[in-house]
């Protein structure tokens, strides 16, 4: 084991710059932690009280990620344009336009007293840990992505707490954050320059960052006592990585898993007496208005019968010019009494009408708050009190399962209420209104914003227009509950939840399963000797383990039988005005068992063939499945390959052979291995990978999304895109998200057991051994046992120990 011990000295009352302005509420000294590192390069932290702990948290992600966190507190400050200049189309002011007009640090600071005492010194000791790494490694030190950036600077706990208020907008606003800042009345351009030159559309939801979640409850597991599966699947690069610590303050919390970086507290975990996962909900958190304008007032609008003004905030930004000179920029924000203007291609701001929105999530500031509340809950019913007392889980469902083998399923979500009469109208309004089907299709509910009568309604005093913790979904049981991003209908199809609140699933799968559900639901139930749980029925954790990497895929295990007979002996295939042989494809397809596995071959023809299809068609009755899906019989529903037709070139034989010359467009072979096709780069080397895309019916989720929210570096794929539905291009399948951090624990007499990979490794610098340590563990398929007890922290071969001590009493210049 080696020692080392670290004199550090920091103010805790720190301006977000150069010191020269308190606005960080003062706090007591010194702060001290003990930062132990295991194998792999996971830290345990342990401190005496929540300043200290929260110290170790924020030093301890700053080694491992301080170039994505420095970008995102620049990002949340409005201050990329003072250090980077204007940006490619003006991305960089856009931001800092955008961020300023949201206001998220002048409301975190308003709102810095309604935290908890222990949040607030939780935040305040992160930003002190996070500045003492600053202060310790010199900016030529540090990693290459930011070394020497002059961007990187120290922050405040205010800081730390507006971006926790940017992660609980990520599937609301964050989306649309362009229609934000560029949200203007007619006749005003964006900085009186008119509108940025790049084009807007609105984003369609991504449904990609996803998860599966398992709790299983004494019935399913062979100990009979709560079991968890915890299996997100997020971008691999960027701000929504994972951070994996174990943090401690004896006596008072004993807390393992996974935060989001910039987040000190777990967010994906278990401590002695509680395990939990989360997926990403179906559910909406905010609702579109249509404002109807008061005519020649582009800035005033009706609203039942009488006229109301929006209010409006002017932001100044700093903007660095090409010769380093520094220059200002003013823009305009406007909000109505729902929330901000909204204005691009789709939502034009007319002399007529104009776009709003109002969203559960943007005055979210029990974001840390409510998963603080929840590392420190000692059973389900305390779980349950968080979600009614603290209201701060922004767009996730939570599964539960605790030591007596309980466990429980709830979307304690921010979910608008809408009442009856609102829910009718805009059905209606799908029908005669022109815009709103359009803004459905993209997942956004668009209301009348005309009329008091679509206003949220709340039913008791604690909602504030919210679903009530009594009526949001939910169950318990004693056997399992899942979610794999469905609509909470189908945690477990034994106890279906029906009749849920409007926003909870009109734009899930329609009363449909998805085909990753429908692989989570089948490992969990089948029966059998070759059943995913032994022939008892019951999980061991070493057969969930293996079950939720097993790469099996539904769609496959339903049709691939029937695909291979018809496409047998057929001839060649038209496409494109060239004859296309598919006897190897189909070969291979028969050959195939239906893994997604590194050495598997056929696999890539099989997914080419069926992104072909529509992904309608891959859950219910329709070009593939001759039976319909039926909610009674969700297990084996959708079933049965539709019949071929009497006369003409087969539709599955037509689809096949599209797929052989696409990748005959790639230049990849047909029988090509998946390992040599799908891989991550990690620095100059590339790892195989097996897993494969969500349509498949794979709950090992890998693929390309392109989700980053930082300016850092990413991995781009090489090439033309030419499968867009897949991300095939001539290299192959690049992998940038998907399973991240999978964890398979269950509760002992002796206490929690766990086994763990994190995907994408812990550090994000390529020169530390734990960059890229756990992706070759990940490729293998092998997990990594979880440390959690003191005895075998200590007795790690690999151990590391660092004696952190902040003295808070001098000035940090």
């Amino acid at each position: 084991m080696r020692t080392s011990s670290l004199s550090l000295s920091l103010l805790l009352t720190l301006a977000a710059f150069g010191g020269c302005r308190n606005d960080d509420p003062p706090g007591p000294s010194p702060l001290k932690a003990t930062l132990h590192r295991t194998a792999y390069g996971v830290p345990h932290i342990q401190a005496d009280g929540y300043r200290g702990l929260g110290a170790g948290i924020g030093y301890a992600q700053a080694q491992d990620a301080v170039c994505i966190l420095a970008d995102q507190f620049l990002k949340v400050r409005g201050e990329r344009a003072r250090y980077l200049g204007r940006g490619p189309q003006d991305a960089f002011l856009e931001s800092d336009f955008t961020y300023r007009g949201l206001a998220l640090r002048t409301r975190a600071e308003a709102t810095f007293a309604e935290q908890s005492q222990e949040l607030r010194e939780l935040v305040q000791g992160y930003a002190a840990g996070y500045n003492q790494y600053l202060k310790d490694v010199p900016a030529d030190q540090r990693p290459a992505p930011c070394r020497g950036a002059a961007w990187v600077k120290p922050i405040s706990a205010y800081d730390l707490l507006a971006y926790h208020l940017d992660l609980s907008l990520f599937d609301t606003l964050v989306p649309l954050l362009g229609y934000v800042g560029n949200a203007q009345p007619p006749g005003v351009g964006a900085g009186g320059q008119g509108l940025q030159s790049r084009p807007l559309a609105l984003p369609p939801r991504k449904d990609e960052l996803g998860s599966n979640g398992w709790a299983l409850g004494r019935e399913k597991t062979a100990s009979g006592r709560g079991m968890l599966v915890a299996n997100p699947h997020f971008p691999w690069e960027g701000s929504l990585r994972f951070h994996e610590s174990h943090q401690t303050i004896p006596g008072k919390l004993d807390v393992y898993g996974v935060s989001l970086l910039g987040v000190p507290v777990i967010n994906i975990g278990f401590n002695r007496d509680l395990a939990w996962t989360h997926t990403v909900t179906a559910s909406s958190h905010m609702t579109l208005y249509r404002l109807k304008l008061v005519p020649g007032d582009p800035t005033a609008y009706v609203y039942d019968g009488a006229i109301r003004r929006m209010t409006s905030r002017t932001v100044t930004v700093d903007v660095r010019g090409d010769d380093g000179a520094m220059t200002k920029a003013t823009r305009t924000f406007w909000r109505s009494h729902y929330g901000p203007m909204l204005a691009g291609p789709g939502a034009d701001w007319t002399d007529e009408l104009a776009y709003t929105t109002r969203d559960a999530t943007e005055n979210n500031n029990r974001f840390a708050e409510h998963w603080l509340r929840l590392n420190k809950a000692h059973s389900i019913t305390e779980a349950a009190d968080v979600e009614r007392t603290v209201r701060g889980a922004p767009w996730v469902n939570t599964l539960l399962t605790s030591p007596d083998g309980d466990t429980r399923y709830v979307d304690a979500s921010r979910v608008p209420y809408l009442s009856p009469a609102t829910v009718v109208a805009y059905r209606d309004s799908l029908e005669s209104t022109p815009d709103a089907p359009v803004f459905a299709s993209l997942g956004l509910i668009l209301l009348d914003g005309s009329t008091s009568r679509d206003e949220w309604v709340g039913l008791d005093g604690e909602s504030q227009g919210l679903v009530p913790t009594t009526v949001m979904p939910q169950l318990t049981r004693t056997d399992f509950v899942m979610n794999a991003n469905d609509p909470a209908t189908f945690a477990n199809p034994a106890e279906p939840l029906l009749n849920l609140p409007f926003l909870y699933e009109i734009f899930g799968t329609r009363g449909r399963m998805s085909t990753r559900s429908h692989m989570n639901l089948t490992l969990i139930t089948e029966q059998g000797e070759t059943a995913a749980s032994g022939s008892d029925g019951r999980f061991t954790r070493e057969e969930a383990e293996q079950a939720i990497l097993s790469n099996r895929t539904w769609v496959a295990e339903q049709l691939r039988t029937a695909v291979t007979r018809r496409c047998e002996g057929a001839g060649p295939v038209i496409v494109d005005d060239a004859r296309v042989y598919i006897t190897e494809a189909c070969r291979l397809i028969a050959a195939w068992d239906g893994r997604l596995e590194l050495d598997r071959q056929g696999a890539i023809v099989w997914r080419e063939f069926l992104n072909g299809f529509s992904r309608s068609d891959l859950v219910d009755k329709g070009a593939l499945f001759a039976q319909p899906f039926d909610a009674a019989r969700a297990a084996v529903t959708p079933a049965g390959l539709v019949p071929a037709p009497a006369a003409g070139v087969d539709p599955v034989n037509q689809k096949l052979a599209e797929a052989v010359a696409l990748l005959g467009k790639a230049g990849i072979a047909v029988r090509a291995k998946l390992g040599d096709v799908q891989f991550a780069w990690k620095g100059d080397r590339k790892v195989p990978l097996h897993g494969g895309a969500a349509f498949e019916g794979v709950t090992n989720v890998v693929g390309y999304s392109g989700v980053n929210a930082t300016l850092l570096p990413q991995s781009q794929p090489q090439g033309p895109l030419l499968s867009p539905g897949t991300g095939l291009t001539p290299e192959g399948y690049l992998v940038d998200f998907g399973t991240s951090f999978l964890m398979v624990m269950e509760f002992t007499p002796e206490g929690p057991r766990a086994d763990a990979v994190l995907s994408y490794a812990q550090s994000t610098d390529p020169a530390s051994p734990h960059f890229a340590d756990q992706t070759d563990l990940f490729s293998g398929k092998h997990f990594r046992p979880v440390l959690f007890n003191e005895a075998d922290i200590l007795a790690d071969p690999a151990l590391t120990t660092t004696e952190l001590t902040i003295d808070a009493t001098s000035k940090l210049e």
